[in-house]
């Protein structure tokens, strides 16, 4: 089977915490290390993939067999036919990323399992070679075992910090939970001292509308104190059908539709990267 941006399972080589994926945003493909293997997360975005998905945080993590699957699948990739058969020509391994099926920062052994993925790099000669990346809602980034963890990290890294809006009833809404703009401040913060940063927006069509032009505006309003410090935004739309149970429409945004939030956005001073 040939993987594509519509098919992000982590089940479908069989390997309990890292899976590969093609990524639209990463530019190829991308290793993935799953934390939260039993589906559970302290968000509930309206326009998550994840089957099951429940509020709570990931089971106990065995570092030894994350470490690996890790070295099995950079043997595969480096060393054996995996691009090959699996993937469009011209595809190369672009990172390694924390995502998953929740909020991999929530992870105890975050710290372990980083010392794990570093060692990876060294023994397979990738460092400065392969990025680090974390897919994150930036709820835990301010806590210490997070941020030592993340410094541990000398060579290529980045953080992709979710906002989905910026609006707070409609973060509500969309991710399913209670935030003010002191804590999306503060967890910014965070990501921006320990790391390359990136804002990731996925944006959505909710019962047949798109984002007014009031909550583009509330959006600037909270990127742009940050913007100077900020490496780029990410604006995307679903790629992949919801799985969750909700009581409103959702609807993937056409390429037009995202280009033309970009461009009410152009009063920040940050890139911005579109991606359909």
């Amino acid at each position: 089977m040939k993987l594509s941006i519509t098919d992000h399972r982590r089940d479908i080589f069989e390997k309990k915490y890292v899976y590969p994926v093609v990524s639209r945003r990463a530019k190829g493909l991308s290793l993935g290390i799953n934390l939260n293997t039993n589906n559970a997360c302290n968000w509930q975005c309206v326009y998550c993939e994840v089957p099951n998905l429940t509020r709570g945080k990931p089971e106990p993590i065995d570092v030894d067999l994350l470490e690996n699957d890790l070295n099995f699948w950079l043997k595969e990739i480096l060393e054996g036919d995996f691009l090959a058969k699996h993937t469009e020509p011209g595809t190369m391994l672009r990172d390694i990323a924390f995502s998953g099926n929740g909020e991999p920062s929530a992870c105890p052994e975050f710290g372990d399992v980083i010392d794990r993925v570093l060692n990876q790099l060294e023994l397979n000669h990738l460092n400065e070679k392969i990025i680090i990346r974390l897919i994150t809602n930036g709820t835990h980034l301010s806590e210490n075992y997070v941020q030592t963890a993340w410094k541990k990290i000398l060579g290529k890294k980045e953080i992709w910090f979710k906002i989905d809006s910026g609006d707070l009833e409609k973060i509500k809404i969309i991710n399913q939970i209670n935030l003010t703009q002191n804590q999306i401040k503060k967890n910014l913060e965070s990501a921006i001292q320990i790391s390359p940063t990136l804002i990731q927006t996925c944006l959505i069509k909710m019962n047949g509308e798109l984002p007014s032009d009031d909550e583009i505006q509330k959006y600037i309003d909270l990127i742009k104190p940050h913007e100077k410090k900020l490496q780029a935004i990410h604006l995307y739309s679903m790629a992949r059908p919801s799985e969750q149970k909700i009581n409103l429409k959702i609807e993937r945004l056409t390429e037009a539709e995202i280009n033309l939030i970009a461009d009410k956005m152009k009063s920040l001073n940050v890139p911005i990267s579109t991606f359909n």
